[in-house]
């Protein structure tokens, strides 16, 4: 009998090891309901991260903040299409170790999710029970943005397509109509042949284009643009003398004076920038503090079977007996939840957007009625959808408008083992320590539109995450004694403290979780106890 018994729990610990970890099952919480009785349960659960794992360019593992991703000592590296100004400013200046700046940017990210998980389930044989799980969530991210404009170095403002569009219309209308004044001016010089007249009328008709070419892609770059009064904005308006006394002395129609920012950047505006359309970002809110609506998870329905069950109360200490417990598990999880939105800027969603099959085992092991371990685990299998992501990698807060794509994704299985071993203070109550293991594996992305430049490795390189958690908790279940004769009425009240304290991949949170939880009973059929 006893060596039976081994063979079964070492059997079943493997088969755990071979299987994946379930996010919503816990490894004390597997047992089944009493034959001809209905469990509602209410599942409050509390999660929150500032930091997270990630992983070093060397390999190493370090704690990122989440904050790191809007912080910058120059705050227009935080924005896309930087490059385009910076080679356009480049250009126009012949500085080609120019950097454009616009001052140091720090922010701060919490994220929070609290979700209630309600559950009824049936208990339609001694052998099988049969649920369905709703959880309602809400989240919540906490932006603290700080952006000091730099009055003495930053040489960037408020882009004056912004401001003052008609102005920056109009210049760039005189740059145009004498560039083309100049190209028709050489063509005719040209006619008559090559001389050093049509080699300096060439000259400045290329110069012009030049010129218009590099402003025209400045100004439609970024939301930025050279401050006035700044070095950069100095260095432009002396360009444009020259160019102008050239354009004169060929008698030429000359350039309006150039258009450049007047406005330094101050914290408000920083945050509005995302949804400003000449950033080229297209969020639909600004980066700042937002609490989303409640709404549905993903909705599961499960099915739990007892594989093999000999466990007995036991009041006496020094009772010898070893008492066990098998069971099995199987889910389907609904796509009813909400996926992150992709024009919501460091959004999380209610859910996965997408149908998972999750088949598990559970074993719990007590010695002398007291001393037990309750281990769990599960393998999640996500089936693939269609959804609209950024193509970007996830450390870029504020991904450009073009990155837009829709895609075919493919989750990655996830994986992991729980771990609880307890105390029986009394017939009831009992203390527990847990340990968590959790690994999701790499997803796939194929990008829908056949034309595009996209590439989804990026989003396929960093979505795999592994995650340590350690913990312990309290819980009062009055089941077994119920079912002995020992309590008036069954009952499962707990409450669990959680940390993740190792992890490793590009975005794995370094989160706290608080979970309470309580369970009541109801017989539908059949004899009281």
């Amino acid at each position: 009998m006893r060596l039976s018994l081994l063979h079964l729990l070492v059997s079943t610990v493997f088969l755990m090891a071979l299987s994946a970890y379930d996010i919503q099952g816990q490894a004390l919480d597997h047992g089944l309901v009493p034959r001809g009785h209905l469990r509602l349960q209410a599942h409050p659960i509390y999660t929150t991260w500032d930091r997270r794992f990630s992983r070093g360019s060397n390999g190493s593992g370090r704690i990122e903040e989440l904050g790191d991703d809007l912080s910058s000592p120059n705050g227009a590296n935080l924005f896309p299409n930087l490059e385009i100004l910076q080679s356009s400013l480049r250009e126009l200046m012949q500085a080609p170790n120019y950097e454009p700046s616009l001052g140091p940017t720090a922010g701060r990210v919490q994220q929070e999710m609290t979700s209630i998980k309600f559950a009824a389930e049936v208990g339609v044989s001694d052998w099988l029970t049969v649920g369905v799980l709703m959880p309602w969530n809400q989240t919540r991210t906490v932006i603290d943005l700080i952006h000091t404009p730099d009055t003495l170095n930053a040489d960037l403002g408020l882009n004056p397509t912004i401001q003052d569009p008609s102005a920056v219309q109009s210049f760039l209308s005189s740059i145009n109509s004498a560039s083309t004044d100049a190209q028709a001016r050489a063509a005719e010089i040209c006619a008559g042949g090559a001389n050093v007249s049509c080699v300096s009328a060439l000259e400045l008709a290329a110069r012009a284009s030049a010129f218009e070419s590099a402003i025209s892609s400045a100004y439609s770059a970024t939301a930025f643009f050279p401050l006035a009064g700044s070095n950069t904005g100095g260095q432009l308006a002396q360009i444009l003398a020259e160019l102008n006394t050239e354009l004169s002395t060929a008698s030429l129609s000359s350039i309006l004076p150039i258009v450049l920012a007047q406005t330094t950047l101050s914290n408000s505006d920083f945050a509005m920038m995302a949804v400003t359309p000449e950033s080229g970002i297209g969020a639909v809110t600004p980066v700042q503090t937002r609490r989303g609506l409640w709404g549905p998870g993903d909705v599961e329905v499960s099915a739990k079977l007892r594989l093999a069950d000999n466990m007995t109360y036991a009041e006496a200490e020094d009772d010898s007996g070893i008492a066990y417990r098998v069971t099995g598990r199987f889910g389907i999880r609904l796509p009813t939840g909400t996926p992150e939105h992709p024009d919501v800027l460091l959004d999380i969603g209610t859910g996965d957007g997408q149908l998972d099959l999750e088949t598990g085992l559970a074993a719990e092991l007590r010695v002398n009625g007291r001393f037990g371990i309750a281990a769990s685990g599960s393998l999640v299998s996500q089936r693939p959808t269609t959804i609209v992501r950024r193509v970007e990698r996830p450390s870029q807060a504020m991904p450009a408008s073009r990155t837009r794509a829709e895609v075919r994704w493919d989750p990655g299985r996830l994986v992991g083992i729980k771990i609880a071993p307890y105390l029986r203070i009394s017939s009831a109550l009992s203390i527990h320590g847990e340990y968590r293991y959790f690994q999701k594996f790499r997803d796939k992305v194929e990008i829908i539109a056949s034309d595009t430049s996209l590439n989804p490795f990026i989003l396929e390189s960093e979505s795999g995450i592994k995650l340590h958690e350690v913990g312990g908790g309290l819980r009062y279940d009055t089941v077994e004694p119920w079912i002995q004769g020992e309590a008036p009425n069954p009952m499962e009240v707990h409450l669990r403290f959680l940390h993740a304290i190792e992890g490793s991949g590009s975005h794995a949170p370094k989160w706290t979780r608080v979970e309470a939880g309580i369970r009541l009973f109801r017989r539908l059929w059949g004899q009281t106890n």
